[in-house]
């Protein structure tokens, strides 16, 4: 059973604040950047993940990160390939990318290996689609909203908090071709959907937390994903509240679930994520990340722009009385602990936000919430 519903109100603490991270903000848009990305693993011969790293080095300028690339892997001198390089090609900048018109649906997105027409991106979603909005009459646009980012992104995966019955009901009539997974029926609870043709699910299990006093839980999902690489799916709403009783709270449900990420099987891959309402100083209360455990927007380049998936300086859904100080926060977080078997190439190269975009019908956002998508190269 799910005990009393609570809101989660705006504090002072934030995830971040206090980080001053120096890297380049990326010019481009995320599959913008995958086709920059993809460009530069083509004229390498290498992968997106060394695309990435690259290009981020290079302020996204990617003949540069080309000539880098190639200065750190020959003998040659820098001064003559740049001019080999200058007789033959045209320096390409960041912005000539930037005029090239990327449709959400070409294989930038989702490339395909033309020997065996088979997917070679995966990509998980996760989101806190803020089902106990207290502003009434909005929980059916904006599930729907849910809904349209879903069938646009296309995810192998998707992880829900704060799912309610009406919002569930929905999602299962209009994503059909997903299964879906619920922590729970009744209160608010939190969802995993996997997509049909590529997931064959072996079991679930659902892990309640001894010390909650909010009904929350943890998902598990154990999958089959295009029937050879083993996934165990999880994810979790967990304790909310600045209170010293509910910091303490989440900093064991967040332990418990490093432990199943760290326990599972060697050769499974692991993804764990949702809103785990951490703070920086409750990570490292609990002894920071596992060895062998990756934040993903970590290990994808710590972009500026993603680091708040909970941000009352952008996101108005709301009401905040203060116009000096918005709190924000990376309350949201996806986690990855890779599989053992090397023949698994399962590479994290791109972590995002979606859901940025007002609904129109009502002036308001989706969810209080970004939601937060990770792409890797298989």
């Amino acid at each position: 059973m799910m005990t009393t519903i609570s809101k989660r109100h705006p504090s002072n603490s934030t995830s971040e604040d206090d980080d001053d991270d120096d890297g380049i903000e990326c010019p481009l848009s995320g599959a913008e950047a995958l086709a920059v990305c993809k460009e530069f693993a083509s004229m390498t011969d290498t992968n997106t993940g060394l695309a990435m790293m690259m290009l981020q080095k290079n302020e996204w300028n990617l003949q540069r990160a080309v000539n880098a690339y190639h200065d750190s892997m020959q003998g040659k001198s820098k001064a003559s390939q740049k001019q080999t390089k200058s007789k033959t090609e045209k320096p390409i900048l960041a912005s000539d990318v930037k005029r090239v018109k990327i449709e959400p649906s070409t294989t930038t997105l989702a490339p395909i290996d033309n020997k065996t027409n088979a997917k070679t991106r995966f990509k998980v979603l996760s989101w806190n689609i803020d089902g106990l909005d207290e502003q009434e009459n909005t929980i059916d646009v904006r599930t729907r909203g849910v809904i349209d980012v879903i069938k646009r992104e296309e995810p192998d995966a998707v992880f829900l908090q704060e799912v309610i019955p009406i919002a569930f009901d929905l999602i299962r009539n209009l994503l059909p071709d997903y299964d879906s997974y619920a922590g729970n029926t009744e209160g608010y609870f939190v969802v995993i959907l996997t997509r049909r043709e590529l997931f064959k699910v072996q079991n679930f299990e659902i892990i309640t937390y001894p010390g909650t006093n909010m009904g929350r839980n943890l998902l598990i999902v154990h999958t089959m994903y295009k029937n050879s690489i083993e996934i165990d799916l999880m994810t979790s709403h967990h304790e909310s509240g600045t209170e010293e009783i509910a910091s303490k709270e989440r900093m064991e449900q967040l332990k418990l679930c490093f432990k199943h990420m760290t326990d599972a099987p060697s050769n499974r891959i692991v993804l764990f994520g949702g809103d785990l309402n951490i703070r920086e100083k409750e990570l490292q209360k609990v002894g920071n990340v596992p060895s062998g455990i990756v934040d993903l927007w970590i290990a994808t380049g710590k972009r500026k722009e993603c680091a708040y998936t909970w941000d009352m300086n952008r996101n108005t859904n709301i009401y905040y009385p203060s116009t000096e100080y918005r709190p924000r926060a990376r309350f949201d977080r996806l986690y990855y602990r890779p599989s053992t078997q090397t023949t698994i190439q399962f590479q994290p190269v791109y972590f995002e936000l979606e859901g940025l975009e007002k609904l129109a019908s009502i002036k308001r956002y989706c969810s209080d919430h970004w939601a937060i998508q990770a792409y890797f190269d298989i």
